[in-house]
């Protein structure tokens, strides 16, 4: 064992003990209040060696930077645990765990400190995440205290909840406000779904393209300046507009520029659009290893939509994949919260394919992905409370196109 696996093991011995021991009813019921707030300690040492360790990372010292990071959060320093959380989150020089880095943002939440919104907010996204039966409402509480722990990024997320009723009902009044307040603090990426709603009047709403255009032009000039200025979700962003021909016309040429930029700079949802991008395309055998390469790092990173299109690339069999990898990948598609990897699963169970039937599992997982608004999940259940186990051929008809779907 060398020493960083040494430093991490320790680690998260003393993590557990103190999450389940002085924290549990956070971790255990979704209680987002800390039982005991701490005070940051002011140590220039500290701060010193916290800034040499973001300095490892942006270098691409990965372990040396988690080596550096585990020490002092060993220590209890809460912005080392915010840094060391965000690690576990992406990869960064430890393997990406994603309920290991909750439990680390819980302690570190606990603290008042400069990233107390951002530790938030960070929570709010892991338990998005996260297919637990209240996950979806727990992390809307975590954004509404991000934001009451003044960090606005907070209303993007905030935006998308009320949009679409995830964890609560419906609200749009409360997602237009949230969408809005997002611009006016400089989050492009969030401005265009905002300008994509008024374009298409959405959801019953009146139709309003002037205001659109209006809001859309902002958000691509925020997007291009953030993008350039080195964001991977601004690039992400410009390189989805390209792709549709959403207020710019279309070019697959500058889509891919951006996706790769993004993908470069380490975005997992970047590699897998750019995956997607290069597949939908006259893909050559080298081109579709590229694109596999870059599903691949998507999905290591546990990206929700890099495993279900990987898995139903397996399901498939193409690109001389094994089908029987395909229900690994939507396992772990589910695990993250992906909806469209609950649906395939829950297909898979209803019809007993590379899975024992269960129709209770498929409904289950129907239901899941339906709360999170996803259209097919929705079909999925429809099916199963209209068909009895005798009579699957609804399903079973539906199974086949659904194999061709690459994204949702």
């Amino acid at each position: 064992m060398n020493r960083t696996t040494k430093r991490l093991s320790i680690w998260k011995l003393m993590l557990l003990g103190t999450v389940f021991g002085v924290s549990g009813a956070i971790a255990l019921s979704g209680d987002i209040v800390p039982e005991t707030v701490r005070s940051e300690r002011i140590d220039p040492t500290i701060e010193e060696m916290i800034k040499q360790a973001r300095g490892l990372q942006k270098v691409g010292r990965w372990n040396a930077a988690a080596d550096l990071l585990t020490q002092l959060a060993n220590d209890g320093h809460p912005v080392a645990l915010y840094h060391l959380g965000r690690a576990y989150k992406n990869g960064w020089g430890v393997e990406a765990d994603h309920a290991q880095a909750r439990l680390i943002f819980m302690e570190a939440v606990r603290y008042s400190f400069s990233f107390r919104g951002e530790t938030a907010y960070e929570l709010g996204r892991l338990f998005q995440r996260s297919s637990g039966e209240r996950c979806a409402e727990i992390a809307l509480q975590w954004f509404h205290k991000a934001l009451a722990w003044d960090y606005p990024k907070a209303h993007v997320q905030l935006a998308k909840h009320y949009e679409r009723g995830i964890g609560t009902e419906r609200n749009l009044p409360a997602a237009f406000d949230h969408y809005e307040k997002a611009a006016i603090h400089g989050y492009p990426s969030s401005t265009i779904n905002y300008a994509r709603i008024l374009l298409t009047g959405r959801y019953g709403t009146i139709a309003d393209p002037d205001r659109a255009a209006f809001w859309a032009s902002r958000a691509i000039e925020g997007l291009e300046k953030k993008a350039r200025d080195g964001s991977a979700s601004s690039a992400k962003t410009l390189g989805r507009i390209f792709r549709d021909g959403e207020f710019l016309p279309a070019d697959p040429s500058l889509a891919k520029d951006w996706f790769l930029r993004s993908a470069d700079l380490g975005d997992a949802g970047a590699m897998h659009d750019l995956g997607l991008m290069i597949l939908t395309g006259d893909a050559d055998a080298d081109d579709v290893q590229d694109a596999l390469k870059w599903l691949r790092l998507a999905a290591k990173a546990e990206h929700g939509g890099a495993l279900t299109a990987l898995g139903r690339l397996h399901l498939k069999e193409v690109h001389g994949l094994s089908r029987q990898e395909a229900v690994d990948f939507f396992q772990r598609g589910v695990e993250v919260g992906h909806p469209g990897a609950m649906e395939e699963l829950g297909r898979l169970y209803a019809i007993g394919q590379l899975v024992p039937q269960d129709r209770t599992k498929a409904m289950e997982l129907a239901g899941k992905g339906a709360d999170r608004g996803h259209q097919g999940s929705a079909r999925l259940l429809k099916e199963l409370q209209k068909t009895n186990e005798a009579n699957l051929t609804v399903i079973e008809r539906s199974f086949q196109p659904n194999q061709n779907k690459t994204e949702g």
